[in-house]
């Protein structure tokens, strides 16, 4: 543990480090990874395209897939046109895309559009995805501060009203024994603003759960524990940060990493999976019990 913390305090010091080969790889040459999925056998890798324009209809989006080690599968399982594909959720072989304006239903099995559900009348910035349950997503429109309920029955959309509204609302994560979904904001006016914390979905208030504010994007729980990513600025100076959901409003750790935009993460069996967007990259780095860089 002791190894751990110190590899932590050199990372937030910006000084380089060469880890055993096993526990970190990177994986380049990608245009702008904006979220990763895993159906626990493949990843699933939303680009953009080769501009990092995220609300520009320019048909160059694609959905990558890889294998569990970050070997390219397939450089594109989606035959029709995406522009700038961003959140990514799987639920029952189903791949959930926000593309801009439209959420795309896609199956797994063969790529083919299962059906697609337009927002185009609710925004033009779709960010993030979250399954709440066979019939129901949430779905954040970043550049409307708003939060959307889709009814995948029926295909209808409701927005969720949420006190106090929450700025450039992205990342977002179910927990639903605690009917909460938990949030977080990439801030206004080009400012590192945004905050993190959850809404009580009972009463649609939201609750924030530290003063540190930043440009949030990625959110995750994983072994009790909160796990937001934040560009810091637009850089290469991005971290992923960790608080304990059930102590401290503090952080309680912190795995910080030389990633320029850490974008929509996944941890799946203690493996950190986080594009890197501004850059074009994919970081695969192996935690330790306490989510912290393992060596």
């Amino acid at each position: 543990m002791k190894n751990s913390k110190r590899i932590v305090s050199l990372f937030l010091l910006g000084i380089p480090l060469c880890l055993e080969a096993q526990n970190t790889k990177t994986i380049s040459g990608f245009g702008h990874i904006e979220s990763i999925a895993t159906d626990g056998t493949y990843i699933y890798a939303a680009d953009i395209g080769k501009e990092l324009l995220p609300v520009a209809k320019d048909g160059d989006g694609k959905i990558i897939k890889l294998d569990k080690r970050g070997n390219i599968i397939a450089p594109n399982i989606y035959p029709e046109t995406l522009h700038a594909p961003k959140g990514l959720a799987i639920h029952k072989e189903i791949l959930f895309v926000n593309d801009i304006d439209r959420i795309i239903a896609i199956n797994l099995k063969n790529g083919q559009k299962v059906y697609e559900i337009s927002m185009a009348n609710h925004t033009a910035f779709l960010n993030d995805i979250a399954v709440w349950d066979n019939h129901t997503l949430f779905v954040s429109a970043t550049d409307k501060n708003k939060l959307f309920k889709v009814n995948l029955a029926d295909k209808t959309v409701v927005e969720i009203k949420i006190a106090p509204e929450i700025a450039g609302i992205n990342g977002l994560f179910c927990h639903k024994k605690a009917s909460r979904l938990y949030v977080n904001g990439f801030g206004s006016d080009n400012k590192p603003n945004g905050v993190l914390g959850y809404i009580d979905l009972t009463t649609n208030t939201f609750t924030k759960l530290t003063n540190l504010e930043g440009y949030y994007d990625g959110l995750a729980i994983y072994k009790d524990m909160l796990v937001a990513s934040n560009w810091v600025s637009f850089e290469n100076k991005g971290m992923v940060m960790v608080w304990d959901i059930f102590g401290s409003q503090r952080s309680k750790k912190i795995t910080a990493l030389p990633v320029g935009g850490p974008a929509d993460f996944i941890i799946y069996k203690d493996v950190l999976i986080v594009p890197a967007m501004l850059t074009g990259e994919i970081h695969f780095i192996r935690l330790d019990s306490d989510l912290l860089l393992q060596i």
